[in-house]
């Protein structure tokens, strides 16, 4: 029997845009989150449009964490 498929949390600059880019991801969304605030300010949070999504097993992605 396979391993359960586990959600994968990423970072993602310009989250929500056309040209939306990954920048890491993890199994754990407090890893996610500490990588994020560790590397950016909350003006580049805002500004950049930074988010984090959570990628689900069957594929899709939400930013509804």
């Amino acid at each position: 029997m396979s391993p359960e498929p586990s959600l994968k949390y990423v970072v993602v600059e310009h989250a929500g845009y056309q040209d939306e880019t990954d920048v890491f991801s993890h199994t754990d969304f407090n890893v996610a989150a500490k990588w994020l605030t560790d590397r950016y300010t909350d003006f580049e949070v805002k500004n950049m449009h930074i988010d984090i999504a959570c990628d689900l097993p069957n594929g899709d992605r939400t930013y509804e964490i």
